[in-house]
């Protein structure tokens, strides 16, 4: 079936905003960046969009899943608990996205999201399924706080990594990333657990 052209417009509108996003931040997000990304004419946002906020909303949400169906495929490709928990960070780092534009225009976001109520949801929303993801992951071999600081402690790496590639001078690769993560895991772990979850069926 083939789709309505206002959702094709609105589609490519996202896709702009995400594209405009990535190279100028949250604060350089115009509504006429986002029109020339899009290939149309300044003011048709207008028509399609209540306002630059409700794109702002939706481009959000379409730059996440871009990341989560990458994580998610690889997950269900995944053949025991341990690549499963790897897909998970390696997801996080896509070495086409990982790079300074990309970090800075995430850190743009994370600044505003606290004062706007639908950008925060959206990253709690976020937050919670990172969780709901590692904790499947490792479900049986941890609990209670013992699960909360581990959840908590990968989570700061991925952020802490995006973070320091966002600042100058700094030349960590999503290779690099990745590794400082995968160390601090079986560091968490151990090899007892980390074993058990390599013959953990996915």
């Amino acid at each position: 079936m083939r789709k309505p052209i206002e959702e094709i417009r609105r589609r490519e509108l996202i896709e702009g905003a995400y594209r405009a996003f990535l190279q100028h931040g949250i604060g350089g997000l115009t509504t006429a960046r986002i029109c020339q990304e899009a290939g149309m004419s300044p003011g048709i946002l207008a028509y399609y969009f209540k306002s630059k906020d409700e794109v702002l909303f939706w481009m959000v949400r379409y730059a996440n899943r871009v990341v989560m169906d990458a994580v998610v495929r690889n997950m269900k490709a995944a053949g025991n608990r341990w690549d499963r928990l790897m897909a998970i960070v390696h997801g996080n780092f896509p070495a086409d996205v990982f790079d300074r534009n990309t970090a800075r225009a995430w850190l743009s976001f994370s600044s505003v999201a606290g004062q706007d109520p639908q950008l925060e949801r959206l990253q709690r929303l976020f937050h919670r399924r990172m969780v709901s993801n590692l904790g499947s992951c490792v479900e049986g071999l941890l609990q209670g706080a013992e699960l909360t600081r581990f959840v908590l402690g990968v989570g700061v790496l991925i952020d802490g990594a995006w973070l320091r590639k966002a600042g100058p001078g700094i030349e960590l690769e999503a290779e690099e990333a990745i590794g400082m993560v995968e160390r601090h895991i079986r560091s968490v772990l151990g090899d007892a657990r980390v074993t058990a979850l390599q013959e953990m069926a996915s």
